[in-house]
């Protein structure tokens, strides 16, 4: 059975169209955007981003970059590391790179921070940042970070980190729940029984 619309058309609701209310200002140019707000003393910020997912950073140059007029700093990790503000807390009670000192871990990461007056100098002054890389071999698949040969991602947490063998090992977290022996005695017990890997698609809510 169909349930027709109890609202007039003139209230609207569930079953009716309601026409577009902004679609005047933004065809006659009059939309205000995020770039359009102009403050007084406002800087603008460009990111310098790794090409590499994996990687040993021997060195970063900011002196071309520094010389364009505008720029106001070029900040990298050591820069913030000074203040030990180079890592930050995350919401699982653990840490994550704001810039890195010494390696990147993903392609497209945060390397250094360009602060400018105008957005276009800042752009532009990215670009003349230089960066010296040490490609290293990335590991693809996160079923095999617990091989014995899987580079060891979070040397930072060595002899400090309260996370289970993280100084050892990719092995960071350890959560169980309910009971472990009566769960076992059931699926040993089962008249069948079906096994599965699970693929989770990666989540991340980068800092900004």
């Amino acid at each position: 059975m169909i349930q027709k619309c109890k609202t007039s058309k003139e209230i609207g609701g569930m079953g009716h169209s309601i026409k577009r209310k902004e679609d005047d200002r933004f065809i006659q140019g009059k939309g205000n955007y995020v770039d359009d707000i102009k403050l007084d003393g406002m800087l603008h910020m460009d990111i310098v981003r790794s090409p590499y997912a994996y990687a040993k950073i021997k060195s970063i140059d900011t002196s071309k970059a520094l010389e364009i007029p505008g720029v106001v700093a070029v900040i990298t990790g050591k820069d913030l590391e000074k203040y030990d503000l180079h890592w930050m807390p995350t919401l699982m009670s653990d840490t994550q790179m704001v810039l890195p000192t010494d390696t990147v871990m993903y392609q497209s990461q945060e390397v250094a921070a360009v602060i400018a007056t105008d957005r276009y100098i800042a752009r532009d002054a990215k670009e003349a940042v230089k960066v010296e890389y040490e490609p290293m071999k990335p590991l693809m698949n996160p079923h095999k970070s617990m091989d014995a040969d899987a580079p060891i991602l979070r040397t930072d947490k060595e002899g400090k980190s309260p996370l289970v063998g993280s100084h050892k090992d990719n092995h960071i977290w350890h959560w169980e729940v309910g009971d472990k022996e009566k769960t076992e005695k059931v699926f040993k017990e089962a008249e069948v029984t079906v096994e599965e890997t699970m693929h989770i698609p990666r989540i991340h809510i980068p800092a900004r």
